[in-house]
Order: structure tokens, then sequence, then C-alpha cells
């Protein structure tokens, strides 16, 4: 009923990088005047130079040891020092992202609790789900962005021995000639659903039975254990899936080069078009709507410490790990709009748009 058709024009978001400039100095810390009865009134009003007076949570809507966790949990140890509290990284995943998302745009407004929730997967997801009750680019302030990851390809390493799979071409081949059925993905609805499908009816990659799991680290722990065959994990929790010695990345379904890391690996674009605008995705830290702006700079300002510390910059040379800062104003324009650009790009990969995105996701099951 819908046939897959080629994109004409592929949108690629911009990374240029600017430069940050973090006010120095107090934010206005004169005499507090303490009149009589007032204590609870201070209390109650939100008091940026305050900020933080208590812990901080950081909500990743992905299973641990995926790419999105991973991410957050380099950047903690220093964030941590640099906004003067301790953070507790929540792991809140389901429905694409969809759950722990939602549940940020819950929480209070003070700063307590960020989230990252990355840019365009979630705006893609949000818009599968035909969500009406809250909105992805409405009910969430971006205040920075610490890098930016994608999908890979990677196959448990017994099947690639048994199969001769190296590349995209012999991982097709197992796929047509029936040996090898199971390939995993990351959430029904989701970004990555559909480019398992632009796979299939695209590429040629003839799975029998898609899987889905909630997120790059139990997809990783999925392909490792054999439970199956291959599937997608993000090039962060490939490097994990490859040191654990049972799974190899061969097929970067990005625009951006990981040679560095994986010199032999092959790119999808070797077969096809370019799908970096479905599979690429930067990673944005997030508060609820209504946080007061000097918290979220003094958050935006931690975050940029974090990524340049020399820790997490020596972890992102020895993993191929892309960490880079961007600024709220950064953060805002990767993250504003996106939903309509997701709906010209889906119209033009596939027949009916999201319409016949739905229409074959409940085709499979």
């Amino acid at each position: 009923m819908y046939k897959l058709i080629s994109p004409d024009v592929l949108v690629s978001l911009s990374m240029e990088r600017r430069n940050f400039l973090r006010t120095t100095g107090a934010l206005g810390t004169g005499g507090l005047i303490a009149l009589a009865g007032c204590a609870d009134d201070a209390e109650d009003d939100a008091d940026p130079d305050a900020f933080p007076t208590d812990d901080l949570t950081w909500m990743i809507p992905w299973g641990e040891g995926g790419g999105t966790d991973t991410y957050a949990r380099q950047l903690q140890g220093t964030f941590e020092e640099e906004i003067g509290a301790s953070v507790t990284i929540d792991n809140r995943e389901g429905a694409g992202s969809m759950v722990g998302t939602e549940w940020l745009t819950t929480r209070d407004a003070d700063g307590y609790t960020l989230g990252t929730v990355n840019s365009a997967g979630a705006h893609f997801t949000w818009r599968a789900a035909e969500i009406d009750d809250w909105h992805i680019e409405e009910d969430l302030e971006p205040v920075a962005y610490s890098g930016v990851f994608g999908y890979t390809i990677i196959v448990n390493n017994d099947v690639a021995d048994e199969h001769g799979i190296d590349d995209f071409a012999s991982l097709r081949d197992a796929y047509q000639d029936e040996d090898i059925e199971t390939f995993g993905y990351q959430g029904a609805g989701s970004d990555s659903h559909l480019l398992m499908l632009l796979l299939r009816d695209g590429y040629d990659m003839a799975y029998n039975n898609g899987v889905p799991y909630d997120g790059g680290g139990p997809t990783m722990e999925a392909v490792i254990s054999g439970e199956v065959s291959a599937g997608f994990a993000t090039n962060t929790s490939a490097v994990n899936a490859e040191e654990s010695g049972e799974a190899t990345a061969i097929v970067n379904t990005m625009d951006i080069d990981l040679s560095d890391t994986w010199p032999d690996i092959d790119r999808i674009d070797n077969y096809g078009d370019s799908l970096g605008w479905l599979s690429e995705f930067t990673l944005t830290q997030h508060v609820p709507v209504g946080t007061p702006t000097e918290v979220k700079e003094q958050l935006s300002a931690a975050i940029e410490v974090a990524a340049n510390s020399d820790s997490v910059q020596e972890w992102s040379e020895d993993t191929g790990n892309i960490v880079q800062y961007g600024d709220m104003e950064e953060a805002e324009d990767l993250w504003f709009g996106i939903v309509d650009e997701m709906e010209e790009q889906v119209e033009a990969a596939i027949d009916g748009g999201f319409d016949g995105f739905l229409a074959l996701a409940e085709e499979e099951g």
C-alpha cells in the first residue's frame, strides 16, 4: 500500500559552534534586609543567587548503558563540582524516550530537575505517537547541548563469524538468505523503527523479526547475548559493545565520519541516499518551562565546564564520541521548528508521511 521514495532534499542540522560568554561576578548579592514577619515569604521566593541549595536530578529517558546515559555519566562528576551540588542520574525509559520526557515536563520549574532529550529523535517520536496533551517544543526549555551522536549497526560476533558478516552487503545477504532473522531497534514507533523499515524496503535488508528495546543499552545487551543477531546501537553504545568482545560495529548510518574510531566501518550511503537526517542526534539538556533565566544560565555554564573538562575531552578523544558544547541560543536553534522539518523529511522519505509510517509499523505488528 505504501512504497518508499528517495528524498530530494535532506536537512542537516547545523553544528557550528559559537563561543559562550559566561558572565562572572555576583548575580546581585546586595544586602538582604530581614523584615519581621517576612521569613516565610523569603523562603517561598526562589532566589537565583542561592541556587542550588539541594541535590539535583538529571533525567535520562533511555535505559542505563545507552549513548544518552553514557554521555550524562561522563559529564556528571565535573558538572557536580561546578554547580556545587550532588546530581542523581534518573533513567526513565519507555515509549522511545517519551515516558521520561513527559515526566520532565511535569516537574517544578526550579532548576532542580534537568534532563537530556535529543533532537531530532524526540521530535520524530513525539509526532509519530500523535501526543496531544503536551508538546515536545512548547513544554521544555533547552539550556545547552553537549554533543552529537547517532546510530550504527552492530552484529553479534559469533553470528558474524558463522555467516561471514563484516559490512552492510554481507549483513543484507545473510538476511535475504534467511541465515539470520532478528534485528533489534530502539522502541516501536521511534526514529529507529522508521530507520529499520527504510533499510528493509529501500536497502533490501530483509529481516524477518524486528525486536524493540528501550534504548541503546538494552539493544546492545541483546546483540551481545545473541538474543538478536544484529541491531542499532549509538556509536557510544557500539564502543561498549566492542569492548565486551561479543559484538562489532559494521555499519555507520550517519553522515558523521567515524573512521577515526572504526577505520573499516561501512557506510550506509554507499548503498543509497544519506539517512543522517533520521539517524543523528544532538544531546540537548532541558528544564521545565518557567525555570528562572539565571538558573538556566548556571546550569548551562556548568555543562560547558563539564564538556570542556580534561577528563571528558580525553574520553572523547579515546572513544571517538563527539563532545561539543552549545549555549542556550544554539540549543534553541536546534530544538524549535524541528517537528515541521521532520514532517517534510518523512513525507519525502515515505508515501503518506507519518501516516504511511504508522501503517507500515502496524502491519509489521
